[in-house]
């Protein structure tokens, strides 16, 4: 999958802009505030239904105005095109369409075009909650199987709905709260079962995959990623739904299930949360976001648009340089055909340093406050 071109209006800093793509390469420099993030913020939006950046959508109306629309034509890898087009106004009020036919749900948008972001946001993966995880690898399942997002939305429901229960239970006693919780406990069981089961076999294959990559990019660093093999069966669920929920009740909310997992990464053999240095951080986000582009690849058979957000803010020069000749050499030996937008603000030190091949061939846009310089 690739993209052609982008419309943004009222987006952010940007009146109304208009960029085309190279199907290998494009580049996007300015100035800090010059409205560069905001592009593939804008292409990330129309692939995933929402921001990398924000979860407050109003922000990204352009002071002043009453809506943003973005607008952007995809390719496949059989020259069949798609336009899809994103609408949303200060009230809330938001339209998506696919070649002008409009879509419901955010969830018609994942999978279609797909695009693995490589940004200083994406920094929380490795240093924050275990939340965060969770959601990079919710996330990522989702757009390589329709029936893990649908799975996912149905845990997500239940969750909420059994956690209603327990929040809002303050004039019953313990043994009604509990009665009333039994229809929603054989659900919850049997959707976190389900979850754990499509969840156990995609982590596994990650797992590999990231390995892999890993040792590819530098036999010196070793990385690695641990998580619990859930096989509860109905039964075990059970025991522990009775084991906490008087606990649950006095606490408000649903202690056991898939929304607990925890996944730790490591950095020769350490805690990188616990022990890793900001460029370990940096190197093993990288190649996590690698192991992402070929996971993807394996799974939905195309390839996703690559995303670098400011090359020079995630990694110093020498570690830029490494993995954009690993990526080269991924995208050869792999014989992936991967479709690569970077931003930054130094294209000179870009162009010093010959980061990506064939340098004439690049596409480069210059924006100055929102506009095509």
């Amino acid at each position: 999958m690739e993209i052609g071109t982008i419309t943004l209006i009222s987006f952010r800093n940007h009146n109304k802009t208009t960029l085309n793509f190279d199907p290998d390469l494009t580049v996007i420099w300015g100035k800090n505030g010059s409205g560069k993030t905001s592009v593939l913020e804008a292409i990330y939006n129309l692939s995933i239904g929402k921001s990398f950046k924000t979860n407050t959508k109003k922000e990204l109306i352009k002071e002043g105005e009453k809506n943003f629309i973005i607008k952007g034509v995809f390719k496949d890898s059989q020259n069949i095109k798609k336009e899809v087009s994103y609408y949303q106004n200060k009230q809330g009020k938001r339209k998506i369409k696919i070649n002008k036919k409009p879509i419901l749900k955010r969830k018609d948008l994942i999978g279609l075009n797909n695009v693995v972001i490589f940004s200083p946001e994406e920094e929380k993966i490795t240093k924050g909650y275990p939340k965060e995880k969770r959601q990079f690898f919710n996330k990522l399942f989702s757009i390589c199987s329709k029936e893990y997002l649908n799975n996912l939305l149905v845990f997500n429901k239940t969750l909420k709905q059994r956690n209603f229960l327990l929040k809002n239970n303050k004039k019953l006693s313990t043994n009604n709260i509990i009665e009333l919780l039994k229809p929603w406990n054989e659900k919850y069981i049997n959707t976190s079962i389900n979850m754990w089961k499509q969840k156990q076999g995609f982590l596994n294959d990650f797992k590999k995959l990231f390995n892999k990559t890993g040792r590819e990019f530098d036999k010196e660093i070793e990385v690695q990623m641990v998580f619990e093999e859930h096989k509860e069966t109905k039964e075990s669920f059970q025991k522990k739904i009775e084991k906490n929920i008087h606990k649950e009740i006095i606490i408000k909310t649903t202690l056991f299930g898939p929304h607990k997992d925890n996944i730790d990464f490591l950095y020769k053999n350490k805690s990188l949360k616990k022990h890793g240095s900001q460029g370990e951080h940096k190197v093993f986000l990288a190649i996590l976001k690698v192991a992402e582009i070929l996971f993807i690849n394996n799974k939905t058979q195309s390839s996703p648009i690559f995303l670098i957000d400011d090359l020079f803010a995630n990694l110093d020069v020498d570690k830029s340089k490494r993995i954009t000749t690993f990526l080269n050499e991924t995208k050869q030996t792999k014989k992936i055909k991967l479709q690569t937008i970077v931003t930054t603000t130094d294209i000179l030190k870009l162009k010093k340093n010959m980061f990506f091949n064939n340098d004439s061939n690049i596409k480069k846009h210059k924006l100055v406050n929102g506009c095509k310089a």
